[in-house]
């Protein structure tokens, strides 16, 4: 049970670990390509010092050379005169500054080693660094399009559920507007017919027109025409029969 308890912990860390690794990706390895830059820049500096020690070798083995060369000639000079004492004390200083001499060009080697190494790792160092900064831009401007792809599909989901809604605002306004319009429509129909009517009324009592409708008086007085005209039938007995 323990070692189930165990593995599953590491396994939640190595998933926290992942996820703060994808979300943190550009920003690691931005710092890590300015500690890298730092590097090279200290590895540039090295490679100055090398190249100052080498040509300050450089002086002081040529310096040698031409404190050898007058030596030798008033050794020389001296052995020409007679003083072999004098040639025997240049003897020994000329082998003593040649010794460092041999010493000097021997650090001006080991400094032109040191030197060409340094020269070819800064070099590759910046080309690696340059490329990785680029690397560092493309990753950047995917990050941006993935943001950009990304907000521009919640906005158009968000705009097509604004849109949809929209239209159906839409829809119920024409709808009511449309109602309105109807119900507009029929009450000035009414109107029109009720003006019309009232006027064939007012026009028809004047005795300009016909009536439009028949006046009561008037039925009632035909049935009196026809009751004087009749034949008078006789009183039916309400009384029912036995």
């Amino acid at each position: 049970m323990l070692k189930l308890v165990t593995t599953l912990v590491r396994g939640a860390v190595a998933e926290a670990e992942e996820a703060v690794f994808d979300a943190n990706a550009t920003r690691l390895l931005a710092q890590q390509l300015r500690d890298a830059a730092a590097a090279l820049e200290h590895s540039k500096k090295e490679l100055a010092c090398a190249m100052a020690y080498r040509a300050s070798e450089q002086r002081a083995a040529e310096s040698l050379d031409a404190r050898i060369g007058e030596l030798e000639a008033s050794a020389i000079s001296a052995i020409q005169g007679g003083r072999e004492d004098l040639a025997n004390e240049a003897a020994t200083v000329i082998a003593a500054t040649e010794d460092e001499r041999k010493e000097r060009r021997a650090a001006i080697q080991r400094f032109d080693a040191d030197i060409a190494r340094l020269r070819q790792l800064t070099e590759h160092g910046r080309k690696r660094l340059q490329e990785l900064r680029r690397g560092l831009e493309m990753a950047r401007v995917q990050e941006a399009l993935h943001r950009a792809g990304a907000n521009g599909r919640r906005a158009v989901i968000i705009g097509t559920g604004a849109l949809r809604e929209a239209e159906g605002t839409l829809a119920r306004i024409k709808e009511r507007q449309s109602k309105d319009e109807d119900v507009h429509a029929a009450l000035e129909e009414l109107e029109r017919e009720a003006s019309g009517k009232n006027l064939d009324d007012r026009l028809a009592d004047a005795g300009f027109g016909p009536r439009l409708r028949t006046p009561p008086n008037d039925v009632l007085a035909r049935l009196r025409a026809k009751a004087a005209t009749s034949p008078a039938s006789p009183p039916t007995d309400p009384t029912p029969k036995a």
